[in-house]
């Protein structure tokens, strides 16, 4: 499936974090119920992360059980055993749930060294994944240090971005906005998902504030502290349906 990622038509991407294939299926269970149009799998949760083998599994049973639905692939490499959190088995796994063409969407880690991130977004790109650079942001950064942060991870293969700030109040999330909207003016070809973390950002996204992301973050069944329900983000993006 070849993801097209559009502010107007943003995607409902759940949360699927799993130590055990069990805990996947109760997981993936939970999600099915309720609106969602992807399942954001971090690996770094996942036991088997490190077993390549086991890793395929996985995919493998979310594709099954989740009726082959779109899969955006992370991996929390503090999450992984401690041994293993280097940028070594970090891109060892990226790469690996890439060429098993089970994942739609890939997020790589902005603080990669540029030939590891061309190298894994350009393999991505290859097999018809989509690569998703994450630029992390402190909390109250401002518009132009949010700008400056993605125009040094431009021209690495991947053109679609996701700025995960965490944020206090609604300037905070403006700041974010201005500079999505900032980067996009000076890259015609770019796409910045705003990821605004906390309750302020659940707080403004029920209120009906889409952030201009194609992609909003939502939990399955009642929601959690900091991320809105699944149903009630898809109510507030299909309110005749």
């Amino acid at each position: 499936m070849s993801l097209h990622f559009e502010s107007d038509h943003p995607f409902i991407a759940v949360p699927l974090e799993g130590e055990t294939i069990q805990d996947l299926q109760i997981q993936i269970a939970k999600i099915v119920e309720n609106p969602y149009d992807m399942m954001a799998f971090d690996a770094g949760y996942f036991n088997g992360a490190i077993n390549l083998s086991q890793l395929w599994n996985a995919l493998l049973y979310i594709a099954r059980e989740g009726a082959n639905p779109s899969v955006l692939f992370s991996c929390d490499k503090s999450k992984l055993p401690e041994m293993y959190q280097t940028d070594r088995d970090y891109g060892s796994i990226l790469r690996f749930a890439i060429r098993s063409s089970l994942i739609d969407a890939v997020k790589i880690e902005g603080s990669l060294d540029d030939d590891s991130l061309e190298d894994i977004a350009g393999q991505a790109v290859d097999l018809g994944c989509v690569p998703i650079i994450v630029i992390r942001g402190e909390k109250g950064a401002k518009a132009a240090d949010l700008t400056a942060l993605m125009e040094k991870r431009w021209d690495l293969e991947a053109v679609t971005f996701e700025l995960v700030v965490p944020v206090e109040t609604d300037a905070d999330i403006d700041e974010m906005k201005a500079a999505a909207k900032a980067f996009k003016e000076q890259h015609h070809d770019a796409v910045v998902i705003p990821h605004p973390m906390g309750s302020a950002a659940k707080e403004a996204l029920l209120k009906g504030d889409t952030f201009g992301a194609s992609i909003l973050y939502a939990a399955a069944g009642d929601g959690a502290d900091d991320m809105p329900a699944s149903k009630a983000v898809h109510a507030l993006l299909h309110p005749d349906a």
